[in-house]
């Protein structure tokens, strides 16, 4: 079983340390990456870009979402994506990917059905195989 997961992150290093997380896995992963969340949201919300980008991969995707980003911001791509996809079960898992461990961005991730995680940076292969494991192997 082939995963999909997403990094939306305005900071190349993060990326490129999910991308080394990923390696290591035991899964075999569409590793696609945004440095923006704009950019992510045309990506996603386009049923035909999706599937171009995604390929027919089942549901759910994992995307690890930063908060602090130009131009939109991980709050503001939330918002989107619940007013796209509702409670979103059925196409993504969302956890924070963040440097904030503020307890205000906290309970205000808390807010969206879609958010299921929340990860102080820097993301490890353990806690990357942990979600895995968790939102996509047993959905």
């Amino acid at each position: 079983m082939k995963i999909s997961i997403v990094v939306v992150d305005d900071d190349e290093a993060d990326r490129y340390l999910v991308k080394r997380a990923i390696r290591n896995l035991d899964f075999e992963v569409n590793f696609i990456e945004y440095s923006s969340g704009d950019s992510f949201i045309e990506g996603i919300e386009q049923e035909e870009a999706r599937l171009t980008t995604f390929g027919i991969t089942p549901p759910p995707i994992l995307v690890l979402l930063d908060i602090n980003m130009p131009r939109m911001n991980g709050f503001q791509v939330l918002r989107r994506l619940s007013s796209t996809f509702g409670d979103g079960s059925n196409v993504m898992v969302v956890t924070m990917y963040t440097s904030s461990n503020h307890a205000e961005d906290r309970a205000d991730a808390k807010e969206f059905d879609l958010v299921k995680d929340y990860l102080v940076k820097p993301i490890t292969t353990q806690t990357l195989s942990e979600l895995v494991e968790r939102y996509c192997v047993g959905a």
